[in-house]
């Protein structure tokens, strides 16, 4: 889909994801990084025998090429404008302000490179009061939202295990830059896409960032999920292999689903067959009138979590099927790994590193598909630090010796 299109990728960890999902189309795309390297290869989890090689980094960096670049010399950054020249998109994920005190911030590059997408990821977004602030990866949950709804309604709220608020603004910042990209053909100039990870955060939530202002209740936590007006919307449950999620609330949009699992509740002899008259659709509004006891559906929920705690993940999903529930299995990394859904639609992707080591990735973010093949795999292994340097800047006229010379005097 992208193969006519070159990214200049300058981001860190903060955004790599974002030229990676770019390079699944099948961009060019070229993660530039300091001398030194990048301080994404510093971000855990590394191979196990290869403590020094960030697993993290490795799997947003596959299918691109990688070369070094001194931005703080004049040097590397008249290479970068002379890169710009071939590029259709630039992405920077770097400390707000920096790329203007280079000189390589939009409103610079625009004036020289009018049709260059650049798309700037950053914590609070390149304006406002809080642009400049730093961002950790809980700040950013913190502010965006989610984290209200993380926990126990006992307790504090819980941080997000897994880093990923960065992964949320990677994926909206490819997504804004494929919107430039439809916006620059039908006017043939480029544009400024300004990410905020805090909104990336917020968008995660769904319809729940809306509630507030439209005058819904704001949710409560409870263990394992949320409830408004005192009524669980979504939650948890143990089962013997882990863990399920299951959804069962009264009223018009989900209460056909609790009636669902009652059904079930009674053939398996868990509840009194006297239930299955209830109608969960108009219990809550039957409830607020003072016509039905709300203590009722409580019980329901708490002989459900007795009922499902015995059986298995996958025992649990079939059930899910037969009587139509609101579930779904919980999956671990090792689930995940042997999805048979994902293997038949070819989404891990077995690449060579240079080394010979063979590893396992997860594939693009969509399926593109000419009679009935799968289309666009790249499978160039994560780059080395400058490996592509001689071809990239071969690429632009320089020689090896001229090459070798930035490289020594510390310009690439």
């Amino acid at each position: 889909m992208l193969s006519p299109y070159r990214v200049i990728d300058l981001t860190d960890e903060r955004g790599v994801l974002a030229g990676q999902m770019l390079a699944d189309l099948g961009a060019d795309v070229i993660q530039v990084e300091p001398p030194d390297g990048s301080s994404g290869r510093g971000v855990a989890p590394f191979f196990a025998d290869r403590t020094d090689e960030s697993i993290y980094w490795a799997a947003y960096t596959r299918g691109k090429r990688g070369i070094t670049c001194n931005l703080a010399d004049a040097r590397g950054r008249d290479l970068l404008l002379r890169l710009l020249e071939t590029a259709d998109f630039l992405i920077e994920s770097s400390d707000v302000g920096r790329m203007a005190d280079l000189s390589l911030d939009y409103e610079t590059l625009h004036e020289r490179f009018p049709d260059l997408i650049y798309t700037s990821i950053s914590a609070f977004g390149q304006t406002g009061p809080k642009s400049h602030y730093v961002g950790s990866d809980l700040a950013i949950w913190a502010a965006g939202t989610p984290l209200l709804m993380s926990g126990d309604d006992d307790r504090a709220p819980v941080r997000i295990s897994q880093p990923q608020t960065w992964g949320h603004a990677s994926g909206d910042a490819a997504g804004g830059s494929m919107l430039a990209l439809h916006a620059r053909h039908q006017t043939g100039r480029g544009q400024h896409v300004d990410i905020s990870a805090q909104v990336s955060a917020a968008q995660a939530t769904l319809a729940q960032v809306l509630a507030h202002q439209l005058g819904s209740a704001d949710p409560e936590r409870y263990g394992g999920g949320v409830k408004i007006r005192g009524q669980a919307i979504r939650g948890t449950a143990d089962v013997a292999d882990g863990y399920i999620v299951l959804l069962m609330g009264p009223g018009p949009a989900v209460g056909h689903f609790a009636n669902h699992a009652v059904k079930w509740l009674v053939d398996i002899g868990a509840a009194e067959p006297e239930l299955l008259d209830e109608n969960f659709v108009t219990y809550a509004d039957r409830v607020a009138t003072g016509n039905a006891d709300p203590a009722l559906f409580p019980r329901i929920q708490d002989i459900m979590r007795e009922a499902v705690a015995t059986r298995t993940k996958q025992e649990m999903l079939d059930i899910s099927i037969e009587y139509d529930l609101l579930l779904a299995p919980v999956l671990d990394i090792v689930d995940l790994g042997n999805s048979p859904q994902l293997e038949h639609r070819g989404f891990w992707q077995d690449i060579e590193h240079a080394d010979g080591r063979r590893v396992v990735y997860p594939g693009p973010p969509l399926n593109i598909l000419v009679d009935g093949q799968q289309q666009g795999i790249c499978r160039r292994p994560p780059p080395e630090l400058g490996q592509h340097n001689d071809e990239v800047y071969g690429e632009l006229g320089l020689n090896p010796g001229e090459i070798d010379s930035l490289r020594s005097e510390g310009a690439i």
